[in-house]
């Protein structure tokens, strides 16, 4: 049987610590199947965040809060567009054809569907249609419902905070949170420069106005029905540099350059450099809030608990009391930014793209991947798919072409691989891939 005790700091607060200062990723073109070393792909969990929506706001509040009249959206606050579903569609086939040696086992068009399952978060439409999208994407039209919870219902494989399946300790959250919100922005930094650019884009004079909104104000924590909240300047960039990217990737006109006389081609292409400049605003929050380990431990362990007892082939319950299949070889679970966020700081990742401002962008995908190799041992290795953002925008295929566009980055992590016996410490963490015996 696999062992999956090497988790076991990662999911206890002791270890969470160590845990600030993930390794990054590098480009590896790759194809799945059989590597060059002998090693063969036996295995594979995805988990993706859902397809380009609307802003989760009413456009009301966004004009209320950055002093600027909003796009108009086809779909209502939250809600995944045409465009987003076409997007998925792409990166669901692009997924199959990459792991199609793993899961393509007969010549009969159904009959490998049953190597593939999806399970989607049922807290939002987004989710359970992006999981829908996938499932027939990934089967090729033979499986077109992704299994879940009812409509609705908080699922605490996603987030075991909203299930009530876990509650977050006001004592251990608030001093790591005050203390990384304490942090001043270095002048010149891509966050100092992200702020400056949004205030220029949106209201040169706004920190000088009571009623303007200001980029750069300083964050003001609280703590509300047992969660952090949080206001400010960083809070107010981070949402709208999101967005502004959700906008331009759905084609809609640029919120930021409405009013500038500018031909639609150059808007674009300031639109383009305002997001490079701003989205670090974006990730800078996520650091902060959604990947402190004082959140992320609670809210997530369940999911990678999940994650490696599939990996070890051992009974993994799903939370309506049935189980992922055995017989599975590919299965799929479809969340949120959130999501890959919270996975990103349990298994000690980073990613960045050359080609896409937004690391966590909508339909990026998270892979863990078992591979067996020739002496019978077993190494878990993790790729990041993702789509440009002019691929986004245009709704175009997943082609690789060269380095950082379109290829699926692998990753190197660290983990704990401290003997069950030894307390887990820093000290115990290790660079490169874990090696998994049977």
């Amino acid at each position: 049987m696999l062992s999956v005790r090497f988790l076991s700091c990662l999911i206890l607060a002791s270890c969470a610590a160590s845990l600030t200062a993930p390794f990054s990723a590098h480009a590896e073109p790759a194809r799945a199947a059989a590597s060059s070393s002998g090693a063969v792909l036996e295995k594979v969990l995805l988990v993706s965040r859902h397809g380009i929506r609307s802003p989760t706001k009413p456009l009301s509040t966004l004009e209320k809060q950055t002093g600027r009249v909003w796009s108009v959206w086809p779909v209502p606050p939250g809600e995944l567009t045409d465009h987003g579903r076409a997007n998925l569609t792409l990166m669901g086939t692009f997924l199959h054809h990459w792991y199609a040696p793993l899961i393509t086992q007969s010549s009969t068009p159904c009959a490998s569907a049953a190597a593939i399952f999806v399970w989607a978060d049922a807290a939002d439409n987004r989710t359970r249609q992006s999981g829908d999208i996938l499932s027939h994407a990934l089967t090729q039209g033979c499986t077109s419902t992704a299994h879940s919870l009812p409509a609705g219902q908080h699922d605490p494989l996603f987030n075991a905070l909203a299930a009530g399946q876990a509650r977050l300790d006001q004592q251990r959250v608030m001093p790591p949170l005050t203390h990384a919100f304490q942090q001043a922005t270095t002048p010149g930094s891509p966050e100092a420069n992200a702020e400056a650019a949004l205030q220029a884009a949106f209201a040169p004079a706004g920190c000088q106005q009571r009623t303007g909104p200001c980029f750069s104000a300083p964050a003001v924590l609280s703590w509300k029905k047992d969660q952090p909240h949080t206001t400010g300047g960083l809070t107010l960039s981070s949402s709208t540099a999101e967005n502004l990217l959700l906008e331009y990737v759905e084609g809609l006109p640029s919120t930021a350059f409405a009013n500038a006389a500018l031909t639609p081609e150059d808007k674009d292409a300031r639109t383009r450099q305002l997001l490079a400049t701003v989205l670090p605003a974006h990730a800078l929050l996520s650091d902060r809030l959604r990947r402190l380990p004082a959140i992320v431990v609670p809210r997530g362990h369940i999911l990678a608990e999940a994650l490696l007892e599939s990996l070890a082939d051992e009974p993994v319950p799903l939370p309506d009391g049935s189980a992922l299949p055995l017989s599975a070889r590919l299965i799929l679970f479809a969340g949120h930014d959130t999501t890959l966020d919270m996975l990103a700081t349990l298994f000690g990742l980073d990613w960045s793209f050359t080609d896409q401002p937004d690391r966590t962008a909508p339909d990026t995908t998270l892979a863990f991947e078992l591979w067996r190799l020739p002496d019978g041992q077993k190494d878990v290795r993790f790729r990041v798919f993702h789509q440009s953002l002019e691929q986004l925008r245009l709704a175009s295929p997943m082609r690789p072409r060269k380095a950082g566009e379109g290829v699926p980055l692998l990753l190197h992590s660290r983990f704990c691989s401290a003997a069950p016996q030894t307390p887990c410490s820093p000290e115990a963490l290790a660079l490169g891939q874990k090696s998994l015996t049977e």
